[in-house]
């Protein structure tokens, strides 16, 4: 953000409204093309906007923002909800929100989060993997209930019809959806994409997905790619009395998690240093799920390494065993 800009205008998003703080006022707006007008005619002429990402409802005012030159700042919620309670604030308003994302983008570390629309297809894409992600967050509750339905009902009892019609709708939807979201990072990145697929256990739909998620893999450190999808480890320590049990953060995205999850299975068997790390630490006794999330986070370092290096996958195979 240009710091000659002295005024930032903090907007709290909703649905079909959005608040606005400036100038020591609140006001409210349309979440609509008129009402972005009437606040860029009543917000000062130099002024910064800043603002919560509110799944889709802030990217067209932001990219609105955006095009008529205004500098524009898209925090996280998080960090926006932990300042406030850094100022001790109890109160919890549209109007209040406002003022104190107005507050949040003065301070120093927030100045340096300048936001850019997504290139067409590259929103495309994320809005497909984000249906994903739900499609398959709803063929999974259908099955449950399903399953809680044959305990009582019976196994074939009509009232499972509903929620199996509702499971291979999830099914055939996500199956259109896979080949779409290939397709378009086949075209946005399609060196890397190959390169990914190059990595034993690691398949198509995931690497499309660790694309997409992480803007085509541009990060400097493994760490700060590990720390993104949610691997970082967690050490929760004080003095000499607190010891917690380390974990990893599961920050990110909870779905890319999920498909380097399912991609350790393969990975276990085909991959030589995911299959040699995993069998020394179920050796050493430890619990088979923390070594698959140690199978995940070594699978996101080879990720890393082999875009780093532009070079596929030649770290070893498992070698089959003779019959």
């Amino acid at each position: 953000m240009n710091k000659k800009k002295s005024f930032v205008v903090g907007i709290d998003v909703s649905k079909g409204t959005i608040n606005a703080y400036f100038k020591g006022k609140d006001c409210e707006y349309e979440n609509n093309r008129r009402g972005w007008n009437m606040l860029l005619k009543e917000a000062p002429s130099k002024a910064a906007f800043a603002m919560e990402a509110t799944g889709n409802y802030h990217y067209k005012l932001a990219s609105h923002l955006r095009a008529k030159g205004f500098d524009v700042l898209v925090f996280n919620p998080l960090w926006v909800r932990r300042y406030m309670q850094s100022l001790g604030s109890k109160a919890k308003t549209d109007r209040k929100d406002a003022e104190l994302i107005a507050k949040y983008a003065g301070t120093e570390d927030a100045q340096k989060q300048s936001w850019e629309p997504l290139p067409p297809k590259l929103a495309r894409a994320k809005v497909v993997a984000a249906l994903l992600a739900r499609l398959a967050k709803m063929e999974r509750a259908a099955g449950n209930m399903n399953h809680a339905i044959s305990l009582v009902a019976g196994k074939g009892d009509s009232l499972l019809d509903p929620m199996g019609n509702v499971s291979d709708v999830c099914k055939e939807q996500q199956k259109a959806l896979k080949e779409e979201l290939c397709g378009l990072v086949g075209e946005l990145f399609p060196e890397k994409f190959r390169l990914l697929q190059s990595i034993p256990g690691i398949g198509a739909k995931t690497a499309a997905c660790i694309l997409v998620g992480t803007k085509g893999l541009e990060f400097k450190t493994c760490r700060q790619l590990a720390s993104f999808v949610g691997l970082a480890p967690c050490v929760y320590e004080s003095g000499v009395s607190v010891r917690g049990r380390g974990r990893i953060r599961k920050t990110g995205n909870s779905y890319l998690r999920a498909l380097l999850y399912v991609c350790t299975m393969q990975a276990t068997k085909t991959c030589k240093p995911c299959a040699d790390l995993y069998d020394r630490l179920v050796g050493r006794g430890k619990p088979k799920l923390l070594a698959r999330v140690a199978v995940m986070h070594r699978l996101v370092k080879i990720a890393f390494g082999v875009i780093q290096s532009g070079e596929p996958y030649r770290g070893g195979r498992v070698q089959a065993s003779p019959t």
